[in-house]
């Protein structure tokens, strides 16, 4: 019953559109006019004009959006009196499906990739670290965020089975799990991005 309501609350933290709120507190604008309209740290730095602020903006929401994952990861375990990896697994998928599908918002949020980056920070630094390694690599390569994103979520599973290939599939299976899931689910967030991308490639052939 314990894990139960953990996952309830971590699912409502992960929920708060802190996007949102801070374009709406600041500029006075409702971030999902603005850009794609996703409720993300990329889009909502669109809100704003000049590199830097853009940027302050971007890291900040990003990293509250990260809080959202690490919190009840870390803490979580030892709150429910669980077990810390199979719990802070389950919590911080919680936070993910919270932040992507906020019942507030009509359940459209963001594309997960900062508050993922939080909830694999409390699991396995080391993981994370690669990961997003691949996503500025990426990202600096092609000039496109949502691909290095997608690099990250390609990463994590990578890392996750090539950093411990003996425990991957046996006493760290909750977390390949939790991170080949992850992967397939930042390419299902993305998808909007990629179809556009696509089509780009479509039309630039003809």
């Amino acid at each position: 019953m314990g894990l139960v309501l953990g996952c309830v609350c971590a699912f409502a933290l992960g929920s708060v559109p802190f996007a949102l709120l801070l374009v709406r507190a600041l500029k006075g604008v409702d971030v999902r006019t603005v850009g794609s309209g996703n409720v993300g740290a990329t889009n909502a730095s669109r809100a704003f004009a000049g590199r830097g602020a853009r940027l302050a903006v971007f890291l900040l929401i990003y990293l509250l959006d990260a809080a959202k994952g690490f919190a009840p990861t870390w803490f979580g375990p030892a709150l429910v009196g669980g077990t810390p990896q199979l719990d802070g697994v389950l919590l911080g998928a919680a936070a993910i499906l919270g932040h992507v599908f906020p019942p507030a918002l009509r359940f459209r949020g963001g594309k997960g990739v900062a508050t993922t980056t939080g909830v694999l920070l409390a699991l396995d630094w080391q993981v994370t670290a690669l990961a997003l390694a691949a996503f500025f690599a990426v990202r600096w390569i092609t000039g496109e965020v949502f691909l290095g994103s997608l690099a990250l979520g390609v990463a994590l599973t990578a890392a996750a089975i090539a950093l411990h290939p003996a425990a991957a599939f046996a006493a760290r299976l909750p977390l390949t799990l939790l991170c080949c899931a992850l992967t397939l689910f930042l390419f299902w967030t993305h998808r909007g991005n990629l179809r556009r991308r696509f089509a780009a490639a479509r039309d630039g052939a003809r």
